[in-house]
């Protein structure tokens, strides 16, 4: 039987075992979130042993020479020795500098770590309100920004977000590595761009579109977002203007009551078209069938989905 070696405990587990269960098991202070190795919560360092690659997928490539790997996904085969992750000593500090609410009941986060963070429009991160708890959000500045931007759904029982309410400028926060494939390819330059997006799932979205703007890019982007409240799109206000500058921007801001309707009406005017897609996991379900039958292959639809924790 493999043995873990766990900073100090010693734990005896049947070769095949998943890591997260058997850690979770032996009452070790394990995160965890979704179980699926997109939020990056369950991370734990065996730095110089072999590691499944599956364990590593998405992980940055200083995370990867650095021994760390992602409990959920790992297989254990043989002997390990793990240290967990501890957000105060491995992730980057970064201060609260406001908070506002929008409508839609979405909490506008800004932080300024302590040093600038290598990420790309789109792409989502760690936020550590403690070492015990953390939670996934997605990018909504740009890399080179000052501040960080996030744009969080609050919701009632909502652990995080309701603790996040109490938190006051000036407050440490901790932050992981940013990853994920939702981000802007300059190689998509000349390509028309659909970005289509439920609730929070803008915030990525709107980054995406912003960076491609940046980047010069010389083909229509056409954003579409439904709102399920009743003050609708929670940044009409900044959008508007934007579209007022970018002349190759349009937009669509639509309730989500109407989103069957507009998906019936779906057309794709160019055989070049990609469809970035982000929302909850039923959202992102509900656009494949859609996206598909207008024309676009699944190489052209690159889809994010919202997790919610198990």
């Amino acid at each position: 039987m493999p043995e873990l070696t766990v900073q100090g405990h010693h734990l005896q587990v049947d070769q095949g075992d998943n890591l997260l269960s058997a850690l979770q098991v032996a009452n070790l202070p394990i995160n965890w979130s979704c179980r699926a190795g997109q939020c990056h919560s369950c991370l734990v360092q065996a730095p110089k042993q072999p590691i499944p690659a599956a364990a590593q997928q998405g992980l940055s490539p200083e995370q990867q020479a650095d021994g760390w790997l992602l409990a959920c996904q790992c297989t254990v085969e043989s002997d390990m020795q793990l240290t967990l992750h501890d957000p105060a000593n491995d992730g980057l500090p970064a201060l609260i500098e406001t908070m506002e609410k929008l409508p839609g009941d979405v909490l506008l986060l800004r932080l300024r770590p302590q040093r600038p963070l290598r990420y790309r429009a789109g792409q989502h991160l760690m936020i550590w309100l403690s070492p015990q708890l953390g939670r996934s959000y997605s990018l909504a500045s740009l890399p080179g920004e000052a501040l960080l931007e996030f744009h969080i759904q609050l919701r009632e029982g909502g652990l995080f977000s309701s603790q996040l309410l109490h938190g006051r400028p000036g407050q440490t926060l901790y932050l992981g590595a940013a990853s994920g494939h939702l981000a802007y390819d300059p190689a998509w330059h000349d390509r028309p761009l659909l970005l289509l997006a439920s609730g929070t799932g803008l915030a990525p979205l709107q980054a995406l579109a912003r960076d491609a703007l940046q980047n010069e890019h010389s083909a229509t982007i056409t954003l579409w977002h439904w709102s399920s409240h009743a003050q609708g799109c929670y940044l009409q206000e900044r959008l508007n203007a934007l579209v007022e500058t970018e002349q190759q921007l349009q937009l669509h801001l639509r309730a989500r009551s109407e989103l069957a309707t507009d998906l019936r009406a779906l057309r794709i005017r160019s055989r070049s078209t990609l469809a970035l897609v982000c929302g909850s996991a039923s959202f992102v379900e509900q656009l494949r069938r859609p996206l598909f039958m207008a024309g676009l292959a699944g190489p052209q639809i690159i889809d994010e989905a919202f997790l919610p924790r198990r």
